[in-house]
């Protein structure tokens, strides 16, 4: 703990400090959110991707005229997204109609949800590391290119930075007060975040054994707790599999029925989808996504059995080192900000990354440091199995940023970098 901010101190000069702290915070939140407003209202509609975004914005249109929701196929009930995102689209849509208007708005949207999360990212940092820590993690995060992309795309990054780091905020909490009122909250919101990305599903659980064998919280408390939250997110996700099992024609799905794709582009070894993208127009015979999603996984299944039947040192790099890197190392920057090269958000990728994973090693045995590096684990180990890319790493980067701020931090107390 000597490594820490001295956040711990009491009186009315700690009381000072805090107030001077969260001032500076929330000035530079609003600065950024200015300036990104601005950047909309100049650039915003020129980041469209044509991709997943014109899904969501259409599933939202459908949803806000008819009362249905789908995905891709406008004519049948989806199963292979989950319903946040363009259910969040579909309130907007009834407000401002479709369009540029829609479009724009959101993504001021979003600009403000980039804002909370990160006011956020301060509450965390300040009760792990020390408020010094927690606002240079801010700073970081409020001037990181990526970050300013995702208020711009039309995508889920945004809505799940926001409701991952409530979670996250929630656990420490929970951790610290195990009570019932914390084991609600977690429950709710392990439930919003798994309706707005079902990749964090398993996390809350890996998180109670944590608080058994890392937190030490006693077994009863912890078991009351576990059972109020479990209880919370069934109820929460009851509606969402009763609608799948009806729309399904009887078929059980807790989450979405969308792992093929994203298992079969991860089996290609040291490459990115964007390289093999003629390729991937062959795979699917049909318009069909159920069947398409099955004949994607098991020819994901025949890739990898051949694959490490035939070229194991390739297929067992590849799903070990290759997927790491590229998971962590890739840079989310599909298109250019106004007079940002890319270079710039390479160099500051690596510039929180190298900085950042120093400082997981030096906080390895912290017990609330702990949560975020058991984050840090099981996403990088789910898209080792999946697909491995940069947007889906770019929500854990202003974490990331915290471990980065508090090396920098460490170092330059002890005479590595200069006092500025």
């Amino acid at each position: 703990m000597n490594e820490l901010d001295t956040h711990t101190q009491r009186g009315p000069r700690a009381s000072w400090t805090t107030h001077r702290y969260r001032k500076t915070v929330l000035i530079l939140l609003a600065a950024t959110f200015l300036l990104k407003c601005l950047l909309i209202g100049f650039f915003g509609t020129r980041y469209d991707y044509g991709s997943d975004d014109r899904g969501y914005l259409e599933s939202a249109r459908i949803l806000a005229e008819e009362g249905r929701f789908t995905y891709n196929d406008p004519n049948r009930p989806t199963v292979f997204i989950t319903p946040a995102l363009p259910g969040t689209l579909a309130l907007l849509y009834k407000i401002t109609g479709g369009g540029v208007a829609l479009e724009q708005t959101f993504r001021v949207l979003q600009a403000a949800m980039v804002g909370a999360a990160l006011y956020l990212l301060y509450r965390i940092g300040s009760r792990i590391f020390g408020e010094r820590t927690a606002i240079w993690a801010v700073t970081l995060s409020s001037f990181y290119p990526p970050l300013w992309l995702m208020s711009l795309f039309i995508f889920t990054e945004s809505l799940f930075l926001l409701f991952l780091l409530l979670l996250v905020y929630a656990a420490l909490r929970a951790m610290e007060e195990p009570s019932s009122h914390w084991a609600l909250l977690f429950g709710l919101l392990w439930a919003a975040a798994v309706y707005v990305r079902p990749t964090i599903a398993l996390w809350p659980g890996l998180v109670f054994f944590y608080y058994l064998y890392g937190a030490k919280i006693p077994w009863r408390k912890l078991v009351n707790c576990g059972l109020i939250t479990s209880a919370v997110f069934v109820l929460c996700l009851a509606p969402w599999w009763a609608r799948n099992y009806e729309v399904s024609g009887g078929h059980f799905i807790p989450l979405t029925k969308a792992g093929g794709n994203p298992l079969l582009l991860g089996t290609y070894p040291w490459t990115v989808p964007a390289l093999f993208l003629e390729e991937q127009r062959t795979w699917h015979t049909t318009d069909d996504l159920w069947i398409n999603d099955e004949q994607d996984t098991a020819m994901a299944k025949e890739r990898i059995r051949k694959g490490f039947s035939e070229k194991p040192f390739l297929y067992l790099s590849w799903y070990t080192v290759g997927k790491f890197a590229l998971f962590w190392g890739d840079v989310f920057y599909w298109m250019a900000l106004p007079g940002i090269p890319l270079a710039v958000p390479i160099l500051y990728h690596y510039a929180l990354l190298i900085p950042g994973f120093m400082g997981m090693w030096r906080m390895r045995r912290h017990k609330e440091a702990g949560l975020l590096l058991l984050l840090f684990g099981y996403m990088s180990l789910l898209h080792m199995v999946y697909l491995a890319h940069s947007r889906y790493s770019v929500p854990l980067m202003p974490l990331v940023a915290l471990f980065a701020a508090h090396t920098l931090i460490q170092r330059r107390k002890k005479g590595d970098l200069p006092h500025v």
